[in-house]
This record gives structure tokens, C-alpha cells and sequence, in this order.
């Protein structure tokens, strides 16, 4: 699996994932994360994918010339986890294809702390959904972060998505 800079030739392919991740997701493992997202027309994600790559903050995983998953790296948290007082590099929307899934999230995380590292970034963070029994929260404690801020993020019909920051450090 090799790990590059994604372009406009991908977004589709990242949209895609992000789908079915959700999709799968739902149905398999987390039957309450869709009651807990919000859609409009066309869809945030989208607009947010398309301004990452614009901005060249898109990462590609590949094996054997197929698109398996896909990150976005930024210097910046959402507005909705706290900054820190070091430098950072922030992961967001990891996804993957299921059935390259660990592969490709391993490599992807792995791929985000050599950037980190090459940007004198000492820490990589990230967030999940932390809703349910936490599961989401565990699998990125197998990737080597460690939870440290559970958040909630009000949604528009006033209920809460509850989220957990999750960080590295390098």
C-alpha cells in the first residue's frame, strides 16, 4: 500500500468511501450513528472534501492501483476541540474501503505521523463518534492514539452528537 496526495481525479472515490463506510457503519456496527447525522443539499461533506482537495490536504491510499482509503491533514482542529499549545497536525475524515480497512488505516496513520513529523508537528489528533459502546473510540486506540476529550457538538434540532478527541504524540 503506498500513501500520497490525493487530487480532484479522487474525490470521487473518497466520496464514495465515506458513503459506504457510513453505510456499513450503520448497518453493521453502530445502528444509531445515522439518527445522529445531519443531511442538507448538496451534502457538508461534500462541500468539505472538495475544499480539502482544493487545498491540496487530501491523502490517498492505494493497493495495487486502487483507491482503498483516504484522510485529510490539516494544521488546524475543528472549531469544536480545543487547541493546543504545540504544534499539530489534525486527521480528518479517515475512511476506507471495508475490505482493505485496517491496511489502509494503518497506513494512513502512519502516513499522518511521518507528515507531522517532516512539518516539526510533535502531535497528530484526531476525533470519532463516540456514541454506543465506544467501538469507533477503541479502533483508534489500536492505531496507537489515546483518548483524551470527550465533546458533544449541538446539532440544529438540539440534540447533541457525542464525539471523542484522540491524539498521538510524536
Amino acid at each position: 500500500m503506498t500513501v500520497g496526495a490525493g487530487g480532484s481525479e479522487e474525490v470521487e472515490d473518497f466520496l464514495g468511501m465515506l458513503d459506504d463506510y457510513n453505510s456499513w457503519l450503520v448497518l453493521a456496527r453502530h445502528p444509531h450513528l445515522y439518527e445522529t447525522l445531519e443531511w442538507e443539499d448538496p451534502p457538508l461533506i461534500v462541500k468539505q472534501v472538495l475544499g480539502h482537495t482544493r487545498a491540496g490536504q487530501t491523502r490517498i491510499c492505494r493497493g495495487l492501483l486502487r483507491v482503498t482509503g483516504g484522510s485529510v491533514l490539516t494544521d488546524e482542529a475543528p472549531e469544536f476541540v480545543p487547541p493546543v499549545d504545540a504544534p499539530e497536525l489534525y486527521m480528518h475524515l479517515l475512511v476506507t474501503r471495508i475490505r482493505r480497512r485496517q491496511l489502509s488505516m494503518a497506513a494512513l496513520v502512519a502516513d499522518a505521523q511521518a507528515e507531522a513529523a517532516r512539518c516539526g508537528a510533535r502531535l497528530l489528533r484526531t476525533h470519532s463518534w463516540a456514541g454506543e459502546d465506544g467501538r469507533l473510540v477503541c479502533e483508534y486506540a489500536e492505531l496507537g492514539f489515546t483518548a483524551t476529550l470527550g465533546f458533544e457538538v449541538l446539532r440544529s434540532d438540539g440534540s447533541f452528537w457525542p464525539g471523542q478527541v484522540l491524539q498521538t504524540r510524536l
